[in-house]
């Protein structure tokens, strides 16, 4: 305890250096912190393949498969030239909410969406269609505004609003009475 007070006391011309420095560094983090951004994450799920025979006589079946692509916004400000890029063209794409975009085959074959913005919080879908089914993939999404994140997508049942209740009910006793635990434990 003597060294870290002597050490305080050789130090204190430059206590008030050392403040400055602090509060400085705390203001940029905090800014930084409570700055709008772009937070792009996107994924895909529902994958479905059927085979179809369109005539009886005819041996060969027509392959189709569906997918949705998502890209969703989870920032503060709006993203802006979002550009999704799937493996090969598809036969058929619809995009919901309804909106102006720009497709285009790429110079390697890959084919390109591009979306003037995405709203803060929006959720963009790409339904898609193939009669090939050559397993489109959604490689990656592009965004000046920000670095993107591919996430896992997955169909959920809803519930209605008591039953989301009680589960968050559930969770903050759950939380609470870990709390209450860890304290009574470290202090009894």
């Amino acid at each position: 305890m003597g060294v870290l007070h002597a050490l305080w006391q050789a130090t204190a011309d430059y206590h008030n250096f050392a403040y400055a420095v602090f509060l400085t560094l705390f203001t940029t983090f905090l800014l930084s912190f409570f700055k709008s951004k772009v937070r792009i994450i996107w994924g895909s799920t529902n994958v479905s393949s059927q085979a179809f025979q369109l005539n009886e006589n005819a041996n060969s079946r027509v392959s189709i498969a569906t997918e949705k692509l998502y890209v969703q916004n989870l920032g503060k400000k709006p993203a802006t030239n979002v550009e999704l890029v799937l493996s090969a063209p598809p036969n058929s794409y619809t995009l919901w909410p309804p909106r102006d975009h720009e497709p285009r085959i790429m110079a390697n074959g890959h084919f390109s969406i591009r979306v003037p913005s995405i709203s803060p919080s929006e959720l963009l879908i790409v339904d898609t269609v193939d009669l090939a089914s050559r397993g489109l993939v959604l490689m990656t999404v592009n965004c000046p505004d920000a670095l993107t994140r591919e996430v896992k997508f997955l169909p959920q049942r809803q519930f209605s609003k008591p039953i989301v209740f009680l589960i968050g009910y559930l969770m903050m006793a759950g939380l609470l009475a870990t709390f209450y635990g860890a304290v009574y434990l470290l202090f009894a």
